[in-house]
């Protein structure tokens, strides 16, 4: 079954929602925090879908979402930019959640990826042309050494307050589930109204040859793929970390130099229904894998 009550937004949370039957007897009780893959994906409401809604459990599954297009894992631990999870995490209107679930990283690294050509290497993802190493070398030859490891100190760090934040409340070592991110084709591709595309403009502002977007792409997700298992593996600094690794899940990939619709993309990297679908499926069964694990 779907997820049997979902509080779309957590300003709205509150004593309709407790006292609400299905609330109540809920068998699990989630607390949502993220990026638009957890809120509408897209500025079209009526193609727009999100890995929450297609959540379902083999039992009662209660959530409450406080996430919104454009996240990052920086703004979600502020109190300042995001109250509303902050309190119910580990404020005054904090439960004992049995899990926390979080869509964070994308936009860290898109943003990181939008830095632009002046900034020192350590302070950008993407080399100019002077810069990049050989051929030989596939897509990391337009990487930044220097500047992956800038960003990898600044996630784990947000990472971090989260985990503390998670042990400064009631949910002290209730687990914390992530999934990695599927492969987005660079595409002009966005969501109307001026949003989006978003990594395609960093790839042309460094010159990136458009063959190559694709393969770029794929490893600037691996990069942050791998960063979050190793994270998860580090049980002693992150302990009940749990990544689900969604790259290995069939997700069609869009057609380069593609408009709009095409593969398991609504956009440039917002997935559809169908594709929400079939990793939402799967990251669930990893989910509740977890919390019977922990009751």
């Amino acid at each position: 079954m779907s997820i049997d009550l979902y509080v779309n937004s957590a300003a709205a949370f509150g004593a309709e929602e407790t006292h609400d039957w299905r609330w109540t007897n809920a068998r699990w009780r989630l607390l949502a925090e993220g990026d638009s893959w957890f809120s509408v994906g897209s500025l079209n409401l009526f193609q727009s879908a999100n890995l929450l809604e297609e959540m379902a459990f083999s039992q009662f599954a209660a959530a409450v979402q406080c996430a919104y297009p454009g996240d990052t894992l920086r703004r979600m631990v502020k109190m300042s930019t995001d109250p509303n999870f902050v309190q119910l995490l580990c404020g005054n209107r904090a439960w004992r959640w049995n899990a926390i679930v979080l869509s964070a990283g994308g936009n860290d690294l898109i943003d990181a990826a939008g830095l632009p050509p002046e900034n020192e290497t350590r302070h950008r993802l993407l080399l100019t042309p002077p810069e990049w190493g050989p051929p030989s070398q596939g897509a990391p030859r337009y990487l930044s050494p220097e500047g992956w490891q800038t960003f990898a100190t600044y996630f784990q760090a947000n990472l971090d307050t989260m985990i503390a934040m998670r042990d400064s409340g009631p949910s002290t070592g209730r687990p914390l589930c992530m999934h990695t991110y599927a492969y987005p084709t660079p595409r002009p591709s966005g969501a109307g109204l001026g949003q989006g595309p978003w990594l395609m403009p960093s790839l042309q502002r460094f010159a990136i040859p458009e063959d190559d977007w694709p393969a770029v792409a794929r490893a600037l997700l691996d990069r942050l793929g791998d960063l979050m298992l190793q994270c998860a593996a580090d049980t002693t600094r992150y302990p009940q970390l749990h990544v689900f690794d969604s790259r290995t899940l069939d997700v069609t990939a869009a057609e380069p130099g593609s408009e709009g619709r095409s593969g398991d993309w609504l956009n440039e990297i917002h997935l559809t229904r169908e594709g929400c679908r079939k990793l939402a499926l799967a990251w669930c069964t990893a989910i509740e894998a977890v919390l019977l694990a922990n009751p």
